[in-house]
């Protein structure tokens, strides 16, 4: 089963224990499990990470294309089911559209 990978992971990671300069190996594996089909990311995740304009934003761009999939008739659907739900929870409109303008919607 594939998963799914948020823009936190990166961050987190390159903010952390697993960045560049320490663990390069934790980067190369990532790679080596997409190439493997095991994990992926989305577009919108990607188009995050890029807007960082740091190591990470580099690495990001060095990527294979199939990295990070590209949104589907599926997804659309999807989005119209998760719109309805998130908008009959009692959210304000500006968390509303903060979560719709996020890689997170995508990802849910």
């Amino acid at each position: 089963m594939p998963y799914l990978l948020d823009t936190n992971v990166f961050i987190e990671a390159k903010n952390r224990y697993l960045n560049f300069q320490i663990c390069p190996t934790f980067w190369e594996w990532l790679i080596t499990l997409n190439e493997q089909q095991i994990i992926f990311s989305i577009e919108k995740v990607r188009d995050e990470l890029i807007a960082g304009d740091d190591d990470l934003a580099e690495w990001t761009k060095s990527l294979d294309s199939h990295f990070f999939i590209s949104a589907t008739n599926s997804t659309a659907r999807s989005l119209n089911k998760i719109s309805e739900w998130v908008s009959s929870v009692g959210y304000t409109q500006k968390a509303q559209n903060q979560f719709y303008q996020s890689a997170d919607y995508y990802l849910v």
